[in-house]
């Protein structure tokens, strides 16, 4: 990686910042697994959390900070493109210049989500998942619409789910972050933390697409509604608690990533 060492530190930062935050997602979905009704497992949830006492407002600012550091990263890489002479070329870049474009996105709005939460203005207004939902069933073509939102969200939990199978996440760790005994752990990480994120998204979005094809809003949602579905179910609270735990990992990897990221 060829950057500029001033976007190499806010895109170190930035998935430290990142990794806390599905730290937080991991905590609140074993909470709510385990009867905590009030807890959000989702990245607003987890901020409006750390916005309840002084010290979880400064550790907000700072979760801002180091997401909004790596939306410009990924924002960077989206008009520059892949860096090195090994790197994709023709339809994969433009492919790998998509997924930066979609991050990048993704970054911001959780930027803005935890800038809002920090100012205390998280909870204001908020549209819920079957909020948004409702909206776009009351549209013509709005039942379509979600089925193919829910599918889309069974899209990445798919890639995410192959990512952890492969090994492709290896690709912009240094060396020492690959072999021996680290090596050991952050596979393990990665691996466990890309199969659960997998499964959290594919469960999301086949409750939207569920929702889509019966044009019922209410079986739509979040996590936080996909762990209150699945809670009672038999053996239902051990498999949220592993996916918990599994995100809880895939938190951790990405701190782990940001300290051997290759070209450190």
């Amino acid at each position: 990686m060829h950057d500029h060492p001033a976007l190499d530190r806010l895109a170190r930062a930035g998935r430290v910042a990142y990794g806390l935050v599905y730290g937080l997602v991991a905590w609140l979905a074993a909470a709510l697994a385990l009867g905590d009704r009030q807890g959000t497992p989702s990245g607003q949830g987890a901020f409006q959390q750390l916005a309840e006492d002084p010290v979880g407002r400064v550790t907000l600012w700072l979760v801002a900070a180091g997401l909004a550091g790596l939306a410009v990263d990924q924002a960077v890489r989206v008009v520059r493109g892949p860096d090195g002479s090994d790197g994709p070329d023709g339809a994969d870049r433009w492919a790998v210049r998509a997924g930066c474009g979609g991050r990048t996105v993704v970054l911001g709005l959780l930027t803005v989500l935890a800038v809002r939460s920090a100012l205390g203005d998280g909870g204001g207004g908020r549209r819920t998942p079957q909020g948004v939902t409702v909206a776009l069933l009351d549209l013509p073509v709005g039942p379509a619409i979600v089925v193919a939102l829910g599918v889309g969200i069974v899209g990445v939990g798919a890639i995410s789910a192959v990512k952890g199978l492969g090994d492709g996440w290896r690709d912009d760790l240094e060396v020492d972050g690959q072999t021996g005994a680290t090596g050991t752990v952050i596979s393990v990480l990665a691996r466990a933390g890309y199969l659960s994120r997998g499964a959290a998204f594919a469960v999301i979005g086949v409750l939207f697409a569920w929702a889509g094809v019966t044009h019922d809003p209410s079986r739509s949602g979040g996590l936080d509604q996909a762990v209150v579905r699945f809670r009672d179910e038999p053996y239902g609270r051990g498999v949220i608690l592993v996916v918990a735990v599994g995100l809880a990992c895939y938190g951790a990897y990405h701190v782990a990533r940001a300290w051997y990221l290759r070209g450190r």
